[in-house]
Parts: C-alpha cells; sequence; structure tokens
C-alpha cells in the first residue's frame, strides 16, 4: 500500500514539474507564428540530424560501453550492446530513469554476466557523460560567462557544475583506491556490515559492492584509455553535430562551437528526470539558450526545440521498440 502510493505520489509530482516546465518554455509563445516556422522548416534536414544523434551517437556509445564491460566479458557482439543501449533509452523516455537498470539486465542476462557488475559499468558511463558535459560547459563559460549568468543564474549551473565535478572526482578517486587496496576494501566491508547489518544481509551486500566495484575494471586496464577517451569525444561530437545539423532545418545562422553550448544546456535540462525524455525542461532551456544568448526568434527557437525533441522521442522509442521484441524483453517483469 506504502510502495503504491509512493508510485502515485511521484507520477503526480513529475507530471506537475512536465506541466510546469512545458507552460514556462510556451507562455509567451505566438503559436500562429510557431505553426508558421513549423511549416517552413525542413524536416529532411532535421532527420538527418536526429539520425546523426540518435543512431550514430548510439553506436559510439555502444562501442565505448563494450570497453567498459571487456573486464567483464571479452568480445561482446556490439549489435547486442547497440540493442541494449535503444532498449534503455525506449524505457527512459517511458519512465524516467529505467533504462538505467533495464539496459544492464537486458545484457547482463544475454551475456551471462552478473548483473551488479553491469550495473557499475552505467555507472562508469554516467561519469563519463557528466564530466563531458562540465567540461564543455566550463569552455563555453570562458566565452559567455555573463550571458549564461544572466539568463541561467537562477539555476546556479555554474556552482552547481563546479561541486557536481569535483564530486565526481573524487568519488573517481576513491573507487580506484578502492581497485587498488581490494583486499583491504573487502576486509573494511566486511568488519562494517558485520558491525551494522543483520547477518541475513551481510553476505549479500558484500557480493553486490563487489560486483558493483567490478564495473570499474577497466581502470586496471590502460591501453583502453585512449580508446575510450576518442569514443567519449567522438560521443559528444555526435551530439554536437546533430544539433548543428538541425539548425540548418530552421535557417538558424549559428556555427559549431554554438551548437555545443545549445547541446551543453539540452544536457543539464535532460538530468531532470521527467517523463517523455525530460519533455519542457528540454523545451525551456534550448529556448532560454538560442533567445537570450543568441538573439533568435522565439518562435523558431521553440520550434528548433519542439522538432529536435520530438524527433529524437519517436526514434528511439521506435528503435527501441523493435529491439525489445526482437530480444523478447519482457515489460512486466523486467526481464
Amino acid at each position: 500500500m506504502v510502495s503504491k502510493i509512493r508510485n502515485i505520489l511521484r507520477f503526480l509530482i513529475l507530471t506537475f514539474l512536465l506541466v510546469f516546465f512545458i507552460y514556462l518554455a510556451f507562455k509567451d509563445i505566438d503559436f500562429s507564428e510557431l505553426f508558421n516556422e513549423l511549416s517552413k522548416a525542413n524536416y529532411l534536414i532535421a532527420i538527418l540530424g536526429m539520425v546523426v544523434g540518435v543512431v550514430f551517437g548510439s553506436y559510439i556509445r555502444a562501442l565505448r560501453w563494450k570497453y567498459f564491460l571487456d573486464p567483464l566479458k571479452k568480445d561482446i557482439a556490439i549489435g547486442n550492446l547497440f540493442s541494449a543501449v535503444m532498449v534503455g533509452y525506449m524505457m527512459n523516455a517511458i519512465i524516467p530513469r529505467s533504462g538505467e537498470v533495464s539496459r544492464p539486465l537486458l545484457i547482463a542476462k544475454k551475456e551471462s554476466i552478473s548483473r551488479a557488475s553491469a550495473f557499475g559499468t552505467i555507472v562508469v558511463e554516467r561519469i563519463f557523460d557528466m564530466l563531458s558535459m562540465f567540461l564543455v560547459f566550463g569552455i563555453c563559460l570562458l566565452f559567455y560567462r555573463q550571458k549564461i549568468s544572466d539568463v541561467f543564474g537562477q539555476y546556479n549551473i555554474e556552482v552547481l557544475s563546479l561541486y557536481f565535478s569535483i564530486a565526481i572526482l573524487l568519488f573517481v578517486g576513491f573507487v580506484v583506491l578502492m581497485l587498488l587496496n581490494l583486499e583491504r576494501t573487502e576486509l573494511i566491508l566486511t568488519k562494517l556490515t558485520k558491525r551494522f547489518l543483520p547477518e541475513k544481509f551481510q553476505e549479500k551486500i558484500h557480493r553486490i559492492f563487489i560486483s558493483l566495484i567490478n564495473g570499474f575494471l577497466f581502470i586496471k586496464y590502460p591501453r583502453d584509455y585512449i580508446k575510450i577517451a576518442v569514443l567519449t569525444i567522438a560521443l559528444w561530437i555526435s551530439y554536437a553535430l546533430s544539433s548543428y545539423i538541425t539548425f540548418f532545418a530552421f535557417n538558424i545562422d549559428l556555427n559549431f562551437f554554438d551548437a555545443n553550448l545549445v547541446l551543453t544546456m539540452m544536457s543539464f535540462a535532460m538530468t531532470l528526470p521527467l517523463p517523455g525524455n525530460s519533455a519542457g525542461t528540454f523545451h525551456l532551456f534550448t529556448k532560454l539558450t538560442l533567445v537570450s544568448i543568441y538573439g533568435i526568434n522565439a518562435e523558431v527557437a521553440i520550434g528548433y526545440a519542439t522538432v529536435s525533441h520530438l524527433l529524437g522521442l519517436i526514434a528511439i522509442i521506435i528503435i527501441g521498440f523493435y529491439y525489445s521484441i526482437k530480444e523478447n524483453y519482457k515489460f512486466s517483469t523486467g526481464l
């Protein structure tokens, strides 16, 4: 009963936030002008931008994930990784953050590896994604600091970025120390679980913790560092290129560097797990960036945001649904 009430409250809160941010994004929009801009848009170019971001970007993500998973199982087929990535994206779009669980579960079952260890690689992946976003944001601050502060100051993005970057780096350093001293880490964990947990939970917690740590085992293989770094850069470039290509669909005269700032703001918006792939926050942050920093017409900006978001959402749902059928994914039971 308590769980049911919690789920209902969570649904109501997320729905309220979704409606609220959509209202903020569209409240000053002239809809007749918006429809006019949408009618003039070049959707072939917009679809090309979507393909670069969703399809190519997801393939690069699958390639990078392979190196995180290699210590658990060598030479996992890229097709299996790509399908798991797309199913995860689909699940995230339907139920926020559920894809972070379904994706490792899917690959763990298919490849017979530890579920907790597979989930650990998703944690690693998110660390790389966040660091990439904060790094690009830091570069953008060198050129647009005052404008970003004027537009997004109320969200404290600069301060949050700094704190999160420090926290992530400290966490990574802590994990590296644990990996380098695994026996000592296990000993400390055993003592802590014996002291604070009932006996029936001790072994389970110990097993899950060690499995999660195994998701970071790529750290012990320096030969893959350059490949992971190159793929991380390529992943960001694919997303930025997607944003840049879509500029042409709306005759937005901005360059590739500008697309990086727009993408960074989109990424910040999508850290808030709202239904429909962070609908609302995506539209609001994209509009604010284009209008307040670059002086783009509000109807053009919201048209760009709407088409970019909608095409991406449709693509990940269609592709994810196809792979969920192909992989016999069971929605009711997880796997």
